[in-house]
């Protein structure tokens, strides 16, 4: 977790590969930051099925993603550490980065 953005280290609490065949990650946020980055995924994100306000999954990027409302994800079909990294910082950041 030491190579992670400041990003991430603000807004993931961790990040690991699920077991199994399939190439998932599980994504556990902060849960001081939970809410607003809950926000952030599904407003860049295409929804595709919301179930009783406790799990939302989406779309991003052709990749499926399961938002539960307790802060965990479950990133479907990443293939490297890396890419989910990657798709985890481009749904996190601000709409607008002014620097």
């Amino acid at each position: 977790m030491a190579s992670q953005s400041k990003l991430l280290r603000e807004y993931v609490s961790r990040l690991e590969e699920a077991c199994g065949e399939g190439h998932d990650f599980i994504v556990i946020l902060k849960y001081a930051k939970r809410d607003e980055a809950i926000k952030r995924i599904l407003a860049k994100s295409k929804v595709e099925r919301a179930l009783s306000g406790v799990l939302t999954k989406v779309r991003y990027k052709g990749k499926e993603i399961s938002v539960f409302i307790t802060g965990k994800l479950i990133l479907k079909g990443v293939e490297a550490r890396g890419t989910a990294e990657k798709i985890l910082e481009e749904l996190l950041a601000p709409r607008y980065n002014i620097q």
